[in-house]
């Protein structure tokens, strides 16, 4: 719900809390101001009929269109004291309406005898004014609803401008561009708060952004020169005659060191596709990718004892790079050859929706839900650097991919779901070199 809506909704919620309050004490009001001006009036006419009494003049039925009656009374009261009654009167049995009378009696002492002077007249019924405040209440509401519905966007457009202003410029920020965000000044105080704190947070994630991609580039280019001499005096010292302890440890060393090397690549790969280092579409038979993949494992599948079976539907087209269709098939195809034992099967399924991998293998330790996480590995997979499917899953993410993992029948199960119209992305030109290589993590 738009934050225009809400207050909206708030303001009439509140509106209609009020006006019941509101119309119930205007209905007093009204109400209460009407009784006393009648009574004020009653009591005006006994006055001037107790006046008409004493000069020795007889009264009428009718006095200023009040009727009054005049009487001896054997009771005194107080010269200021009023008898007050309010009753409905019907004059007419046939009909279902009501008048409302109001009566003042008052007594006053004329020429040595008490008189009960009686004076009423008819005012406006409760029910009257009601109807009239209901009408009033209903114009109102729908008045107040029209004006609120129809001037609240416009009015939003103008009050919350500089909100969206600063809402567009954060969903096109781009750390690739470096460019880092500027913000007009506005008369709103909490909207010049809110500018400042973004703009601070985005100036440094571009500073963060910057020395981190330097740092991991730095970082890769360093560490080549010491892996790739350690690993060149290595291979000089294995072609000495040395046995024993001395070429076991060799051995163990060149094998660490290689597998520093893949984690290094590794590592390197993983931060691209988290800085999302690709943008641009590209379509490709993903069909042909599967089946060039499947095609060069299978003498690695022969070797391991395992038998391998494939269903591959033609023409299926993603849009993908093609370096990240190689490390994503191989990372996949590779994993299932890996986590197997001799003997196992291994399964690959393409369709026009989905990929499905499938392998045997014993009964993963770890929870399902950390199989994507990075250096997670099977106990039986020492060799393994355990970033394969961190990649993956980061390749799948940046794509709009969905991949899930599941353990069943003794079966490891992957599955990786195609969107209707994926959105790729391309790798950019200097990295297309070190993502052709296919890397075996």
């Amino acid at each position: 719900m738009k934050i225009v809506d809400r207050f909206t909704l708030w303001f009439l919620g509140v509106t209609l809390l009020i006006i019941p309050i509101n119309s119930y004490i205007t209905y007093n009001s009204i109400k209460k101001e009407i009784d006393k001006a009648a009574v004020e009036r009653l009591k005006h006419v006994n006055a001037r009929a107790a006046e008409q009494l004493a000069r020795g003049e007889a009264i009428g039925e009718f006095m200023q269109g009040c009727r009054i009656k005049a009487a001896p009374s054997d009771s005194t009261m107080p010269a200021d004291f009023f008898l007050i009654t309010d009753r409905d009167v019907k004059h007419d049995p046939d009909l279902e309406d009501y008048d409302r009378k109001i009566t003042v009696a008052s007594w006053h002492q004329i020429n040595g005898v008490s008189y009960k002077i009686i004076s009423g007249d008819y005012v406006t019924r409760s029910e009257q004014i009601l109807a009239g405040l209901r009408v009033s209440i209903f114009w109102k509401l729908v008045i107040l609803i029209g004006v609120v519905v129809l001037t609240a966007r416009l009015a939003s457009r103008l009050v919350l401008a500089p909100f969206y202003n600063t809402l567009k410029k954060l969903q096109r920020f781009n750390l690739r561009s470096r460019k880092k965000l500027e913000f007009k000044p506005t008369r709103t105080k909490e909207f010049n708060e809110l500018n400042c704190f973004v703009g601070k947070m985005t100036d440094k994630a571009v500073d963060d952004y910057i020395s981190l991609k330097e740092f991991s580039e730095n970082a890769s280019h360093e560490l080549q020169t010491p892996l790739a001499i350690i690993r060149s005096k290595l291979e000089l010292m294995s072609e000495y005659n040395i046995e024993g302890e001395e070429a076991v440890l060799i051995s163990d060393m060149q094998n660490a060191v290689d597998k520093l090397t893949r984690i290094n690549r590794s590592l390197v790969l993983l931060a691209r596709l988290e800085n999302n280092e690709y943008e641009s579409q590209e379509t490709l038979n993903f069909s042909r990718s599967v089946r060039e993949s499947v095609n060069t494992f299978c003498d690695l599948v022969t070797l391991k004892g395992l038998t391998m079976e494939y269903r591959i539907e033609e023409n299926v087209d993603v849009q993908l790079h093609a370096a990240l269709v190689d490390i994503l098939l191989n990372n996949l195809v590779g994993n299932a050859i890996r986590h197997n034992y001799p003997g196992g099967h291994i399964s690959v399924e393409l369709s026009a929706g989905k990929l499905v991998i499938s392998n045997t293998g014993h009964e993963p330790q770890e929870p399902v839900d950390e199989m994507f996480r990075r250096f997670r590995k099977g106990p039986a997979c020492q060799n393994s650097v355990g970033i394969g499917l961190s990649i993956v899953k980061q390749i799948c993410d940046m794509n709009g991919f969905t991949i899930n993992y599941h353990f069943q029948a003794g079966h490891h199960i992957i599955t990786v779901d195609f969107p209707p119209a994926s959105v790729s992305s391309k790798l950019l030109q200097n990295d297309a070199r070190s993502l052709h290589e296919k890397t075996q993590l």
